[in-house]
């Protein structure tokens, strides 16, 4: 009986003293958080600051001057090109012009042998002066005389066809057949350009064409002139697009006095397709789209504690918490974004926004990006 009370009492006596033992450590640890209390919160919010925020690159939103140019490549095309041919078939007797040589409007620029219709038109001419002195005397009745004159203007008008007139002033931009030559109504001997203003022609692709509009301004650019912008409008967007290339025609009006532009000549162009004063612009790495909607990260930055003294300060941590917010674009480029609702100036939104984030998710600011070009 003495050995059962004395296991009794050893067993009392062991759990008495691991139950003191529990109250002493917790009692103990309270104690140390109490003594070291200014410098443990310290490191151990560094610690879950750097654990828990994610490290992001800010934007700072602010208005900007925008302008959106469309690239495009193109040739010159005269303001009026006008393949020669003649009304009437002969013997190309002569051309008057050479290549790029300026043209007054009414002149000359090429002939046929003349020979046949300038006989046809003088006795038509003969024809008419024996008629007029017969119909003063009443030899002659007014039908008849009329028809004379008629034959007259008929020859006259074949004389014509003989020769090619300048419609306007312009140059010679081709010749296309020898003097000496036989040619026909359907032959054509040149082309006659009018170049005093002239078309820059482009063919734009087809996802492109809604950008364009009449009358939007250009910058157009010719090797042969790299020093010099030369400035037009848009003037013509065809309504077709070609089946084969997917791409539709449009024409910017050059003016050039100088007639430095030339038919031909290889030229780009930015077309200004959107301008606005004080838009609010963002890059397009700054928002998602889910379903119809976009949205943008919007970071708010977490408030600090007083910062130490001088002598004690230590790199801190820029922390910001996470705001998902809907916003309504106005205008979309490839790279930036004009938005119409949803932000204001100068507040700050994750750029690179390739994760999702959640609202009230805490990051961690690695650098704030001030300029989007």
């Amino acid at each position: 009986m003495k050995k059962i009370n004395f296991k009794k009492n050893y067993v009392i006596i062991t759990i008495a003293v691991l139950i003191i033992g529990l109250i002493l450590a917790r009692t103990f640890g309270s104690i140390q958080r109490i003594l070291f209390k200014r410098r443990i919160p310290k490191e151990v919010a560094e610690f879950e600051l750097l654990r828990e925020a994610t490290p992001v690159k800010i934007y700072k939103v602010k208005k900007m001057s925008f302008k959106d140019t469309l690239p495009v490549m193109g040739n010159i095309k005269g303001f009026k090109e006008v393949e020669l041919k003649f009304e009437t078939s002969g013997v190309l007797e002569s051309f008057n012009f050479e290549e790029g040589e300026r043209i007054q409007e009414g002149d000359i620029i090429a002939n046929l042998n003349q020979r046949d219709a300038l006989l046809k038109l003088k006795y038509a001419e003969l024809e008419v002066e024996k008629a007029k002195k017969l119909f003063e005397i009443g030899a002659m009745d007014k039908i008849k005389f009329e028809q004379t004159k008629l034959e007259y203007e008929s020859a006259k008008s074949d004389f014509e066809k003989t020769n090619i007139y300048a419609v306007s002033d312009g140059m010679l931009g081709s010749r296309d057949i020898d003097v000496g030559s036989y040619v026909t109504p359907n032959d054509k001997i040149g082309v006659f350009v009018d170049i005093s203003n002239v078309y820059a022609e482009f063919n734009v692709i087809e996802k492109d064409s809604p950008k364009l509009k009449l009358g939007q301004k250009a910058e157009v650019f010719v090797d042969a002139y790299p020093a010099k912008t030369f400035r037009g409008t848009l003037d013509s967007i065809s309504p077709i697009v070609e089946g084969r290339t997917r791409t539709q025609k449009i024409k910017i009006e050059l003016k050039n006095p100088e007639f430095k532009l030339k038919p031909g000549m290889f030229v780009r162009a930015l077309v200004s397709t959107y301008e606005k004063d004080n838009a609010l612009i963002i890059p397009t790495s700054a928002f998602r789209k889910k379903d119809a909607d976009y949205f943008v990260y919007v970071v708010h930055k977490e408030e600090r504690p007083e910062e130490p003294k001088e002598e004690e300060k230590e790199p801190v941590l820029e922390i910001g918490i996470v705001e998902v917010r809907k916003i309504e674009i106005a205008y979309l480029t490839q790279d930036v974004a004009e938005i119409a609702k949803g932000l204001r100036e100068r507040e700050l939104i994750i750029v690179e926004a390739f994760q999702e984030f959640k609202n009230k998710e805490r990051v961690e600011i690695s650098e704030v990006q001030e300029t989007i070009f």
